[in-house]
């Protein structure tokens, strides 16, 4: 059985941050304010990727003025998936939230995914149709396509398996989290299907992105390593990889 910190926060919110020096601190004062300062239960953990754009430093100044941020490190730049899970084990709260660091959502849509987590273990974001495409025309095409061939690869019942906006109860996060081994951006669609594989209950949370300029996902060079990514992982569950019994499952 996994202890649980005796003290600590009981909502752990997570940002993976890459080059994020200019739209971060905007990210971070939108939650700051929305969580008042007398709630100590609540912290942000920020995940600097290997940034080159002095992200660490600003985020370090924050911290040094609230001490509901924390500042994680990783020596150079892994992946998204990568620092989510970073950031997922540094977490000291109950349930753990994570979310763009570009302020794509904000603190009201995540209470939405918060309040869905008294219902089942894992809530994710869903956005509409019309979000999932969000950006130019070559983007609005591509991202329910690229949605639907990973649905149909990995057998996910989701509507947006992409959405950068999900919640885990702390024994989820772990049975998860510690089987999952994606570093880039596919690493959504294998949480996703490690819960289905240890029959973690998921729900789905209507929310509302804001479009926000300067995405870091190169659609081309991208979209071929998360389809490769999807791949791996298909083959990795049909060989059992994700079943093994490493940490103690969660039931719904």
């Amino acid at each position: 059985m996994t202890a649980r910190p005796e003290a600590g926060s009981s909502l752990s919110i997570v940002l993976p941050c890459l080059d994020e020096a200019e739209r971060l601190p905007g990210t971070l004062a939108a939650y700051l304010a929305h969580f008042p300062p007398g709630r100590a239960e609540v912290e942000l953990i920020v995940v600097d990727d290997g940034s080159t754009d002095g992200t660490t430093v600003i985020a370090d100044q924050i911290a040094a003025t609230d001490p509901r941020v924390r500042v994680v490190r990783t020596t150079h730049n892994h992946g998204k998936g990568y620092a989510v899970r970073t950031g997922i084990q540094a977490a000291q709260g109950e349930l753990v939230v994570f979310t763009d660091a570009d302020g794509s959502y904000g603190p009201e849509q995540l209470e939405r995914v918060v309040a869905a987590l008294e219902r089942a273990p894992v809530a994710i974001g869903a956005r509409s149709g019309s979000q999932t495409g969000a950006g130019s025309p070559l983007r609005r095409l591509a991202s329910p396509v690229f949605n639907r061939v990973m649905r149909l690869l990995l057998g996910l019942p989701f509507h947006d398996t992409q959405c950068g906006l999900k919640g885990f109860r702390r024994d989820a996060a772990e049975a998860v989290f510690q089987r999952a081994r994606v570093d880039g951006f596919a690493f959504d669609a294998e949480a996703l299907l490690v819960a289905r594989r240890l029959a973690i209950e998921v729900v789905e949370v209507p929310v509302t992105a804001e479009e926000r300029q300067g995405s870091k996902v190169r659609l081309r060079g991208d979209a071929v390593r998360m389809l490769a990514d999807v791949w791996k992982v298909r083959r990795a569950a049909a060989r059992g990889v994700y079943d093994e019994r490493r940490v103690r499952d969660v039931a719904g």
